[in-house]
């Protein structure tokens, strides 16, 4: 039991450190030689935990996105209000991503490589997507928005968050505020429209949407492909190229 804590002691010690590197100096900058020499460890013990700079990126997503379904339910459970609940989820969100924005500026070019495992759509960030939209589901779980529209709502709304996430990495308003204005408008506009797309004269409209997202193969969402907890334990280190020398 004391190996067991000890072990989770160093791993989230070496996490903290990754993370305050990575908001300080950006995701290229740092290394994770850098990262063992700050957590007072070594590059190979650090390596045992994490196999690679995205897997410690990967972690902390796990670890927002618990944070994230654990606020946002808060709301859920005191309120009915369909628009209150759908704010509540893309406000944490952004509550959640405050510190972050010079990590993220640093991993776009890697979010955006199909190869890498921090990809939007890669397969070691399905868990995590895949509670994201579930989340966005249990938002929609109110009388005015019909069963059989909810999962479809969910993934648009999902695609709408990733949308906000781009432009909360470039916006330089104070505290972000033209993003969360951007998504609470956005929240504000479609609300309205969720129960009419139900309605039997908006079904070639959603025919036509379903048919953009099944052909850009986002519909319907795939299954988590690993359990939450295992996905950055198990994130592979990069491909043996240019990737790998960065991370030494």
């Amino acid at each position: 039991m004391k190996k067991r804590a000890k072990a989770e002691t160093t791993r989230e010690r070496i996490l903290d450190t990754a993370l305050g590197l990575f908001r300080k100096s950006g995701f290229d900058a740092t290394t994770m030689r850098d990262v063992a020499k700050a957590a007072g460890t070594s590059l190979g013990s650090a390596y045992y935990y994490f196999p690679s700079k995205e897997a410690l990126v990967l972690a902390h997503w796990e670890t927002q996105m618990v944070e994230h379904e654990q606020r946002a339910r808060k709301v859920f459970s005191h309120s009915a209000d369909l628009g209150e609940r759908l704010r509540a989820v893309f406000d944490v969100r952004l509550d959640l991503m405050k510190d972050d924005r010079k990590l993220l500026t640093g991993l776009f070019r890697t979010i955006g490589d199909p190869e890498s495992a921090v990809s939007v759509f890669a397969r070691e960030t399905a868990p995590i997507r895949s509670r994201s939209i579930s989340l966005l589901s249990e938002a929609l779980e109110v009388p005015e928005v019909p069963d059989e529209l909810r999962s479809q709502a969910a993934l648009a709304l999902w695609v709408l968050m990733l949308g906000t996430v781009l432009y909360f990495v470039h916006d330089d308003s104070p505290g972000q505020v033209r993003t969360r204005d951007l998504a609470r408008g956005a929240i504000d506009t479609l609300v309205p429209l969720l129960p009419w797309l139900a309605a039997p004269m908006a079904a070639p409209l959603r025919e036509r949407v379903f048919a953009l997202l099944t052909n850009a193969q986002l519909w319907p969402p795939e299954p988590p492909v690993l359990p939450p907890e295992s996905a950055a334990r198990t994130a592979r280190a990069p491909r043996k190229s240019k990737k790998a020398a960065r991370n030494r």
